[in-house]
């Protein structure tokens, strides 16, 4: 066997393995987008079902309208706790980005 031969065919395995590794890679993102879908909308769902239950207890205690309230305490118990969560995710990736940028010089990629 030639030396050309084993390097075509280590060359064709990396390709493939590297396929492989992109595919599986894929799938994964794929699931965890479909998880992170669900999991926003039982945070929703939640967050409905804590407003109902303030609202409920607001009608009965303060005479609050029933409607109103539930559509603002669903806002704010599902809004704050995202806007948090948000605020820290974007806090997050601009770390991440800084990093980054240290480790390759600091040219603007």
């Amino acid at each position: 066997m030639s030396k050309e031969s084993r390097t075509a065919r280590r060359h064709r395995g990396d390709a493939e393995a590297a396929r492989a590794t992109r595919e599986v890679a894929s799938r994964a993102v794929r699931r965890l987008d479909v998880l992170e879908w669900v999991i926003l909308f039982a945070a929703a769902l939640l967050s409905v079902g804590a407003g109902a239950l303030v609202a409920l207890l607001a009608a009965h205690s303060f005479g609050l309208p029933f409607r109103a309230t539930l559509i603002v305490a669903s806002l704010l118990i599902f809004g704050v706790p995202g806007w948090f969560a948000v605020r820290r995710a974007r806090r997050e990736d601009e770390a991440f980005r800084e990093k980054i940028l240290r480790e390759i010089g600091g040219s603007d990629v």
